[in-house]
């Protein structure tokens, strides 16, 4: 490797200092490898603020040209995958690259695992495309005009009201039962508290259309069902952040039924036309689960790292956003969750890049670090 480190000012010149940056990870503190990876990567973050526009590579594209550059075959990616037909659906776009894909793929190539977990189109087989055409058939056929207002006009009666949530505010709580055990704790944090860092990362993780919705997304919703008919496991939720917060403030100890749902979609109609999108976020943020006895992201940001949120790294960030979906199956003082809470927080870095919240080169950083935290 040469001693000289070239300016970089082409697209080619920012992806092999990428990979460069990818070999030197591990340099030891104080080497000449540590310092050429810490000149390479001031030179990549200066490049990608002059030149960042917020999209990131095609993955399969990226997969192509790695497998050009160094000479690989499909039987090469095969053996990589564990299956031919694996790589084939790969690279005809039939299928997604997985979180154990990417891994393999970044460490047999040195491909930065960020480039591979950005998110992108598949060609769906014939049963994907049927099944979502009926989904969204059945939606529209839901959505007619007559059926619409019944059902919201019968179950919007005898909700909870909206109007006090404008002066609302969630309380420092520590909540005991008759014995004396702690069964909540929560801690408040103004919006103003809470780095930009944090929110992008709730958005990616949970309602990427947040600042353009008026409450629910019917797209949303659609992806959902098309997904949890066609998975044999690992459902997905509709659910956008103002439906979350209706269900946490409004709609709290409901079981979970296709009614409860619908009072969802009409309390998140009401709150959007009543609240600024900064007070749901904060409102939202203070009061969002995050396992054991936690609820609040102040709570959650000392309980999980000893910090205030305002402290929070990238990755610590999109950690406590990786939360929400399943508390208890990602949380740190649990030992047989940390594989898969790396792998999930992994996952929110990539998609926060894929939205172009960070650069990939910041995700890249993010991913590499440890997950830290309890243990």
């Amino acid at each position: 490797m040469s001693n000289f480190i070239k300016p970089i000012r082409t697209s080619a010149d920012h992806a092999a200092a990428l990979e460069e940056i990818d070999r030197l990870f591990g340099a030891a503190p104080g080497s000449p490898e540590m310092d050429r990876l810490e000149v390479l990567a001031v030179l990549v973050a200066e490049y990608e603020r002059a030149n960042h526009t917020g999209a990131v590579p095609d993955p399969v594209d990226v997969l192509n040209f790695a497998m050009t550059a160094q000479g690989r075959s499909q039987a090469d990616l095969a053996n990589v995958l564990g299956s031919r037909s694996r790589a084939t659906e790969v690279l005809k776009r039939q299928r997604k690259l997985s979180a154990s894909m990417i891994e393999k793929l970044s460490r047999a190539w040195n491909i930065p695992a960020a480039l591979l977990a950005a998110s992108y189109r598949v060609h769906s087989p014939l049963r994907r495309i049927v099944t979502k055409g009926a989904v969204a058939l059945a939606i529209i056929l839901a959505l007619g005009a007559g059926v619409v207002g019944t059902t919201f006009f019968v179950y919007g009666r005898d909700l909870p009201s909206t109007a006090n949530l404008a002066d609302y505010h969630s309380s420092a709580v520590i909540k005991m039962d008759d014995v004396g055990k702690v069964v909540a704790y929560r801690k408040p944090i103004a919006l103003n508290e809470i780095p930009p860092e944090i929110i992008k990362a709730f958005i990616a993780a949970e309602d990427q259309d947040f600042y353009n919705h008026a409450g629910y997304s019917l797209t949303a919703m659609a992806r959902a069902a098309s997904h949890n008919i066609l998975a044999s496991r690992g459902r997905q939720g509709g659910s956008t952040i103002t439906q979350q917060l209706a269900k946490n403030l409004l709609l709290s100890g409901q079981d979970r039924t296709m009614s409860r749902k619908i009072k969802e979609v009409i309390l998140a109609r009401r709150i959007e036309q009543s609240l600024p999108k900064e007070r749901i976020l904060e409102l939202y943020l203070n009061e969002i689960y995050f396992g054991g006895n936690l609820y609040g992201i102040g709570t959650a940001s000392f309980y999980y790292f000893g910090k205030e949120p305002r402290d929070l790294t990238v990755a610590e960030a999109a950690y406590l956003a990786a939360l929400p979906k399943a508390p208890n199956v990602y949380r740190l003082d649990v030992p047989e969750n940390r594989e898969r809470a790396k792998e999930r927080r992994d996952w929110v870095l990539a998609r926060m890049a894929a939205d172009g919240l960070i650069t990939a080169t910041a995700a890249h950083f993010a991913q590499a670090e440890p997950l830290g935290g309890l243990k």
